[in-house]
């Protein structure tokens, strides 16, 4: 018999864990992600906090359905799908997602916070494009964000760095110019920093 784990007298069955505290877990045939914050009191607090900012941001993240403060158990949407990262190491991402990016920047930075903007952070599914991490800073500057993070949307020098970071080779024949990627960024800025 599966694992059974209770939140707020619902009943979720495990299907796999997915981290130390993490679980993909089933409800009436539902798909769940479920995080076990344990004796991580701040942290449960900051995701309640980095839950409800995101959710009245614009900014597409997975709905939480509920969360026990006594337990610090919470049960999040399960988005379907290959994270940025890993869809970049197959091929060039479609321009709807660089699009998306841009969209979720112009939100986030609306409502003056910062994500972290890693492509491993994102996943798009439905059209959308879900940024997984309940989590986010005050904003300070736009430029952060057109200067270094878009840069790892695309197969830059920055691109195959992070790989390398992460322990992955990666084939660098795949690699954009410099011309090339900031043409494609700036054409995107333009287009949402009116």
């Amino acid at each position: 018999m599966a694992e059974e784990i209770k939140v707020r007298r619902k009943i979720y069955q495990v299907i796999e864990q997915i981290g130390n505290r993490s679980f993909k877990v089933s409800r009436k045939n539902k798909i769940y992600f479920l995080k076990k914050f344990e004796d991580d009191k701040q942290g449960f607090e900051q995701f309640i906090d980095s839950e409800h900012r995101l959710r009245v941001s614009g900014v597409s993240s997975p709905k939480c359905y509920g969360y026990d403060k006594k337990t610090m158990l919470a049960v999040i949407d399960f988005i379907e799908g290959d994270n940025c990262f890993n869809l970049l190491l197959k091929d060039n991402l479609p321009e709807e997602i660089i699009d998306l990016l841009f969209k979720t920047f112009w939100y986030a930075k609306n409502d003056k916070i910062a994500l972290e903007y890693l492509p491993e952070n994102f996943v798009y599914s439905n059209n959308k494009l879900y940024y997984l991490p309940f989590k986010y800073e005050k904003f300070i500057s736009k430029e952060k964000f057109i200067q270094n993070d878009i840069h790892l949307w695309f197969f830059t020098k920055e691109f195959i760095k992070h790989c390398h970071n992460k322990g992955i080779d990666v084939d660098q024949s795949r690699l954009k110019s410099d011309y090339e990627t900031n043409k494609n960024i700036a054409l995107m800025a333009v287009k949402y920093y009116r």
